[in-house]
């Protein structure tokens, strides 16, 4: 098998930076390796200001290099700061390029370096420590707060400069200003911190359209429950199994609701529903229907929606119309005007008398209409020589 090189990043460093008035103690290395250390020192008459050892991480050298201060005029005892203390031993003096080190006292937040160093008898500008943020347990107490995951609060909560504590809500009150929130921030900035006012968490008698509960009373508070129990015919919803609902922050939960049942079998002529066995119907939920052979339904409408009122619209199945028409028929010395073989009901027609014939009322052509018994007046051509003398004198 042939060997898989893998390409990786070059950990190591360039050769580190010069200072002025000093130098590093140099290996001739035109590249240093991963966690090699070069030492600093500085020319006769000065210090070093920082670390005298760096070291290559990561193609970095780290920490920054040192810098060379002029030896100089002795210090004499460093500056005090106030709420902070120097860690380093006390001398009578020190001598120029010399430091020393402050720390705050505890809550206390430290603005600027660290360290002070004597420049030629001066020392250079010392750190500052910044008020903590005080909170009294008794304010916590009235806006019925406390701090979060905090089993025993002190007599005054401290939040250091910069900081931030995480307060919330004693149990059954939430946010006045936002009652869906019970946990806040508040961060320590110089300025009083605010502390938000918490309220009780409390639910009205709840309002139940088709159905009680109990027990029953004008006000609630967080975590009670109470019972539903709809009317026949409703339903709990959601069926949580216990028909219990709990007031809580958001209100009670779950909203409380009786609804309408609808029995899934329905009966109606030419038909039948089709539906799932192990459900309850509510309102809202929807079935269909199917018809008999010859049936269809009514609209073409076969889905019907449980509402208040039951199954809406009622399943209806009815049997086809049958369209009845009137045929073109043989006329005996006559024969229609129209091409058409079949007349809806209600159309008209007119037929013509071959020569020699007429209507029975003597004209050659007449006109018919299609009833659902079929044409009105019959159509019919008679030999007009065949009408008796008695019917033309009665006609004259």
């Amino acid at each position: 098998m042939a060997n898989v090189t893998t390409m990786q990043m070059d950990p190591s460093c360039e050769e580190p930076d010069e200072i002025d008035f000093g130098e590093f103690v140099s290996t001739e290395k035109a590249k240093y390796l991963e966690n090699d250390r070069v030492q600093y020192r500085c020319n006769p008459g000065y210090v070093l200001e920082g670390p005298e050892w760096i070291q290559c991480k990561r193609q970095e050298w780290t920490p920054h290099p040192p810098k060379c201060l002029e030896r100089g005029k002795n210090c004499s005892g460093p500056p005090r700061i106030e709420n902070g203390d120097i860690t380093t031993l006390s001398e009578k003096q020190y001598k120029s390029g010399s430091s020393v080190e402050f720390r705050c006292q505890n809550y206390y937040a430290m603005e600027g370096q660290k360290r002070s160093f004597c420049d030629n008898g001066t020392w250079t500008k010392v750190p500052v420590c910044l008020d903590p943020c005080v909170i009294p347990r008794t304010e916590l107490e009235s806006q019925k707060t406390k701090v979060k995951d905090e089993l025993d609060a002190p007599e005054n909560i401290f939040v250091q400069h910069g900081h931030s504590i995480e307060l919330t809500c004693i149990t059954g009150y939430v946010l006045a200003a936002n009652s869906s929130q019970s946990t806040f921030v508040i961060h320590c900035d110089g300025k009083p911190p605010a502390i938000p006012k918490c309220k009780e968490i409390t639910c009205n008698s709840p309002r139940i359209s088709n159905g009680t509960f109990r027990p029953q009373r004008t006000m609630y508070q967080d975590g009670d429950l109470i019972q539903i129990r709809c009317d026949t015919g409703f339903t709990f919803e959601p069926d949580n199994g216990e028909k219990v609902i709990e007031c809580t922050k958001n209100g009670w939960s779950p909203p409380p609701k009786c609804s309408k049942t609808c029995d899934p079998y329905v009966r109606f002529y030419h038909g039948h529903t089709i539906y799932n066995v192990w459900k309850k119907y509510i309102e809202g939920d929807n079935i269909t229907f199917t018809c008999d052979r010859g049936y269809s339904p009514a609209n073409q409408q076969s889905t019907i929606t449980c509402t208040k009122n039951g199954w809406s619209p009622a399943p209806r199945c009815i049997q086809p119309e049958v369209v009845r028409m009137c045929k073109k028929i043989i006329i005996l010395n006559g024969n229609f005007r129209s091409w058409q073989q079949s007349f809806q009901i209600g159309a008209k027609a007119k037929y013509n008398c071959h020569d020699g014939y007429t209507t029975p009322k003597g004209d050659p052509e007449a006109e018919i209409q299609c009833f659902a018994e079929g044409w009105s007046p019959e159509p019919e051509c008679i030999n007009h020589t065949a009408i008796s003398p008695k019917e033309t004198r009665s006609g004259a």
